[in-house]
C-alpha cells in the first residue's frame, strides 16, 4: 500500500533529521527559536509524539495518549531512545493490522503524515537560518533509492 510507503519514507526522514540534530553542539538544539515549539529539540520530540499519538494510539482505538515532559529529554541519547521505543512498537501495530484495516485507517494516517511534515517544515526552514544543510529529501528521490537498494 502507497501509505505505508508514505510512512517509511516519514520514518526515514526523522532518522536523517535526528542524524543531523546529533550533529549539533547540544546548546543549538535547545535554543529557543520562536517556532511552534520553542526549540529543534522539542520540535523534533513533538514529530515523535505525533508517530507515538497516531500510531500507537489512535490507530489502534486509544485517545488515551501518554504525556510528554519535554524537560525532561535533557541529551540526545534520551531523545533517540524514546524514537526507538515509539518506533518499534508503531512498527509491531503496524504490521499486525490488514490491508482492509488499514485502508480504513488511510485518513487518519495521511493526516499523521501532513502533521509531521508540517513539523519537518519548520526543522528545514530553521537549519536553513543556522546555515546548516537540512538532510530533507523528496518522496520521489526516496523511492528511487529506495528501489536501488532491493
Amino acid at each position: 500500500m502507497k501509505i505505508l510507503q508514505l510512512l517509511d519514507y516519514s520514518q526515514d526522514l526523522r532518522h536523517r533529521y535526528f542524524q543531523t540534530l546529533s550533529r549539533l553542539p547540544w546548546t543549538e538544539v535547545i535554543k529557543g527559536r520562536g517556532a511552534s515549539f520553542p526549540s529543534l529539540k522539542d520540535i523534533f520530540l513533538h514529530m515523535i509524539f505525533v508517530t507515538d499519538a497516531y500510531i500507537n494510539y489512535a490507530l489502534q482505538g486509544n485517545k488515551n495518549y501518554p504525556e510528554v515532559k519535554l524537560e525532561e529529554y535533557d541529551s540526545i541519547e534520551k531523545i533517540k531512545r524514546y524514537m526507538d521505543d515509539v518506533e518499534i512498537r508503531a512498527g509491531a501495530n503496524l504490521a499486525k493490522m490488514t490491508p482492509e484495516q488499514l485502508e480504513k485507517s488511510e485518513t487518519l494516517l495521511l493526516d499523521f503524515f501532513q502533521e509531521e511534515t508540517h513539523h519537518r517544515g519548520e526543522l528545514l526552514a530553521l537549519l536553513w537560518q543556522m546555515d546548516v544543510e537540512p538532510p530533507h529529501r523528496g518522496f520521489l528521490q526516496y523511492r528511487a533509492a529506495h528501489k536501488r537498494k532491493q
